[in-house]
Parts: C-alpha cells; sequence; structure tokens
C-alpha cells in the first residue's frame, strides 16, 4: 500500500452495539480531538498502556500522537459523532522495529472499550502492515491486561507469548 493511501484511509465499520465508527488515519489536525477524547481515558488505561502514570498530554506527545510518516509508523483513529460532532473514541498503531516486524498498541477511551474497537483496529492495521511487508506485530502487555490478551487472542493470527517479569511479549504472524 503507498504511503499516500495509507494517509487517506477511511472505512466504516460496525461495533457490537450496532452503532458505525469511522477508522481511518490520523491528521495532524486531529490534535484537538485526541485532547478531548483523552478525557475519557482513565489513570489505569492510561497506565495499561504506557505502564507508567501520566497526567496529561504534552504538546511533544500530541505531536507524536497526530503527526506520522504513515511508513515507519502508522495511527489509526476511531471516531464516533456525537452531537454532530467528531469524537476520537480509541487508536491503534504500528512502529516498525525492524524490516518485517512492527510494534502494535492500542488506547481506548473507557466509555468504549469492550465494543470490539481494539479489534477491528487490529485488522485494519495489519491489513496495512501487510501491504506494506510487515509479517510480524509484536506486543508488550501488562499480564494483567486480560482485556487485550483476549484481543490478540481472538485476533486469528498465529501467537507466541514469552512471560517477562509484569509483562508478556506477545508476537503475531501476520500471514
Amino acid at each position: 500500500m503507498k504511503t499516500e493511501d495509507i494517509k487517506n484511509y477511511h472505512v466504516t465499520e460496525t461495533l457490537r452495539d450496532g452503532r458505525t465508527m469511522i477508522i481511518r488515519a490520523v491528521r495532524p489536525e486531529d490534535k484537538g480531538l485526541v485532547v478531548e477524547g483523552l478525557k475519557d481515558v482513565s489513570p489505569e488505561s492510561i497506565y495499561r498502556r504506557f505502564f507508567t502514570m501520566k497526567k496529561g498530554i504534552t504538546p511533544q506527545g500530541l505531536k507524536l500522537v497526530t503527526e506520522v510518516d504513515f511508513e515507519n509508523v502508522v495511527a489509526l483513529v476511531t471516531v464516533l459523532e456525537k452531537d454532530g460532532n467528531a469524537q476520537i473514541t480509541g487508536g491503534g498503531r504500528y512502529a516498525r522495529t525492524a524490516k518485517k516486524r512492527a510494534e502494535v498498541a492500542f488506547l481506548i477511551a473507557d466509555p468504549f472499550q469492550g465494543l470490539g474497537i481494539a479489534s477491528l483496529l487490529i485488522k485494519h492495521l495489519a491489513g496495512i502492515a501487510r501491504d506494506s511487508g510487515i509479517t510480524e506485530f509484536e506486543a508488550e502487555v501488562l499480564s494483567s491486561n486480560k482485556a487485550m490478551l483476549r484481543v490478540f487472542a481472538r485476533s486469528g493470527f498465529s501467537i507466541t507469548k514469552a512471560v517477562m517479569h509484569e509483562t508478556i511479549h506477545v508476537v503475531m504472524k501476520l500471514d
């Protein structure tokens, strides 16, 4: 898939509760939507994603989230309409760590967890990754993050896990 096609990635999916949601490439102009969306993310969810507590997002962090190259880093956001306005409900990304391998990560706003958003994101990220020559995703997951481990287990990909101290290193074959 060409970089320009990934930058313009846009699909509609249906959530488990029947609502339709847009999955699209993140844009630099999403900064305000990202800040708003983070208001629905609990400190526990932040910790499960970053393995540390964070009080907010810095301007540099916001730039890293919304300005990606779509070659080595691909980021997708999920968007629902609320009161006629777009609302970012989650996101997923991968960052290439080797020629054919990338680290994958997700963050879903608390009110939208359990609706299948991460499962949809992994499906779309994997399709883009395969088209870009990536054959494996890897992730570090807190061993207490059972929901994310279930997402990976249900992804349909061949998975290997290595238990570390407090984390599980997951490798998924994308073929």
